[in-house]
């Protein structure tokens, strides 16, 4: 192909891309195949200019050469700010292009930062990696708080680690350094000790909890010589960052104890269960003071052999887990409603999102029909990632459907 010719191809692709984001499938968001895709964050540096932080593990590059020495790629990432899911109106679009050097270290990451002009409130800031045809990373997307003590006013340390945590989960014990750039300024921590119960079942009735924006506890913090706040937390809530009280907004850190969102102790998979037990099987787990083995027999009934109990737990806490990282809100993710439809379904098949709304279709389910949920995205101070089912009595039946194959040992559909 000709130099003319590459340009004019260049110049297709590049406005073919330029839709709404509103028309994309997202489901492959909520696979696992997400777990190998690039990490983004966003981070407002100053009153004007953003960065964006690129974590990309090595063993999702295809690299090309035979000679491991000569091995690199050379990848692209477009950034693209529109002014919501259902716009094609673009506020920015900035293209940069970099070098990423062969190892063979399959832990590793290529960490990157990048500088844009930052976004206005409530813009939605899409990310395309490119390479060649074998590296054709999923498009991400990152929806925008420019307030001053929004989630993307703050970065986030580990104590181990000397770049930004792409997660706001912290855990007992562990220093959370935190930055902003409104450093000289004092920064209140608002406590939420609080243990919600799981989603109710889609056909439920039952009007949701009112959430009490009142603390629990608070308490000031005040940056140290290196310009970063030091936060310990040894209690299992949610804590609140805020320069002003007086709003309700403000970044959020959450400790769900052991290692969230990993599943590594009893007490969140028994509480699971209740999902697909009856209130009596429920309790009676509970009351056993050895849970795991109890966990371990209902599997074990259900199934009918410990072969076929083990791959149940392993789909099961997989998908619970998978929640945790996926819908984690101000409760952990799979007590949300998403979490709750994700651990009794799967991964939808299709998965389409607006600026108010997450749209999640399954395809045909037998004896049913079509099966889709909606979910409500609601105006959350603490996180973006709060979405409410619309529920429907017309529901009760392939709900109560899938708990039965999961009583039987057998599992709805399996394409996480």
């Amino acid at each position: 192909m000709n130099k003319v010719g590459a340009i004019i191809l260049l110049f297709l692709v590049s406005c073919s891309g330029l839709h709404r984001v509103s028309n994309n499938d997202l489901s492959w968001i909520y696979k696992n195949s997400r777990l190998q895709q690039p990490k983004y964050l966003l981070y407002n540096h100053s009153n004007d200019s953003s960065t964006i932080f690129l974590k990309l593990p090595v063993t999702a590059i295809n690299y090309k050469q035979e000679d491991k020495s000569d091995k690199s790629i050379e990848l692209t990432l477009k950034i693209i700010v529109f002014q919501a899911y259902e716009s094609k109106k673009l506020n920015d679009s900035i293209s940069y292009s970099f070098t990423v050097p062969y190892t063979d270290d399959t832990s590793a990451f290529i960490l990157k930062s990048f500088y844009i002009k930052k976004p206005t409130n409530s813009s939605l800031v899409a990310l395309r990696l490119l390479g060649d045809i074998n590296n054709l990373f999923q498009e991400s997307y990152i929806e925008t708080d420019s307030s001053l003590q929004g989630i993307n006013s703050f970065l986030f340390y580990n104590e181990s680690t000397d770049y930004p945590s792409f997660s706001n989960f912290i855990s007992n014990g562990s220093t959370t350094k935190i930055q902003n750039a409104n450093f000289q300024l004092p920064l209140w921590v608002r406590c939420f000790y609080r243990n919600y119960p799981i989603a109710e079942p889609p056909f439920s009735s039952k009007p949701p909890l009112v959430f009490k924006y009142a603390s629990d506890s608070s308490f000031q913090l005040v940056s140290d010589a290196d310009k970063f706040y030091n936060l310990n937390i040894n209690r299992y809530g949610m804590y609140q960052l805020q320069y002003d009280t007086l709003l309700k907004s403000g970044a959020a850190l959450f400790n769900f104890g052991g290692e969230f969102p990993a599943v590594t102790t009893i007490e969140p998979m028994v509480s699971a269960l209740r999902y697909i037990t009856t209130l009596n099987e429920f309790n009676k787990i509970q009351q056993e003071d050895d849970k795991k083995e109890a966990v371990d027999q209902f599997w074990i009934d259900v199934s009918g052999s410990k072969e076929r109990a083990r791959f149940l737990i392993k789909i099961f806490y997989s998908r619970m887990q998978n929640a945790n990282r996926f819908f984690t809100s101000y409760l952990e993710g799979w007590k949300t409603d998403r979490g709750m439809i994700y651990l009794i379904f799967g991964s939808p098949k299709t998965v389409y999102r607006t600026s108010d709304t997450e749209y999640w279709d399954y395809g045909f389910f037998k004896g049913y029909g079509s099966l889709n949920f909606s979910f409500r995205k609601m105006a959350n101070p603490f996180t973006n990632n709060d979405y409410v089912l619309v529920r429907s009595a017309a529901y009760e039946p392939v709900w109560y459907m899938a708990v039965d194959h999961w009583r039987q040992g057998r599992i709805i559909q399996n394409n996480e």
